[in-house]
């Protein structure tokens, strides 16, 4: 494994930052998509979150058999929450990208890090760890 260049250490830091809020910002949506899975496929719940609906500003409505039963009306928070989330997976992994080629890292941690946007929690750990790991480097590499 190489080091970064060290004419792009500003970039890298520039990078950091958007990865360190890309990391937070997917891994919350990740937390509410697990939730609102939760709450549409466990036997004794099968509700979506629904926004200005039939039954008010924010209601739980029957999900029933391949969403059968849900209103014509308002905003079903359960898939835009799925797909906000899939949107931002898609920015966590260019940032990782980015990050990754910047610093010139081995490919598995590559995908160590994409992992944090689709396992629960994990987002926060990576970025923990990973940024850390980041800042280190670059120290050294401006003599600090």
């Amino acid at each position: 494994m190489s080091s970064p260049n060290p004419a792009q250490v500003p970039q890298i830091k520039k990078i950091l930052r958007f990865y360190k809020a890309s990391s937070y910002v997917t891994g919350g949506f990740l937390i509410l998509l697990m939730i609102t899975w939760g709450i549409r496929r466990l036997p004794f719940l099968g509700f979506d979150l629904w926004l200005l609906g039939p039954n008010g500003f924010f209601s739980f409505e029957q999900y029933g058999v391949d969403g059968e039963g849900l209103p014509d009306v308002g905003f079903n928070l359960t898939v835009w929450i799925l797909i906000i989330h899939g949107w931002l997976y898609v920015v966590y992994l260019f940032a990782d990208f980015r990050i990754w080629t910047l610093m010139r890292w081995s490919f598995t941690r590559f995908l160590l890090i994409a992992l944090g946007g689709v396992v629960p929690f994990l987002s926060f750990y990576t970025e923990n760890r990973y940024a850390k790991m980041a800042h280190e480097q670059l120290s050294k590499l401006e003599g600090k």
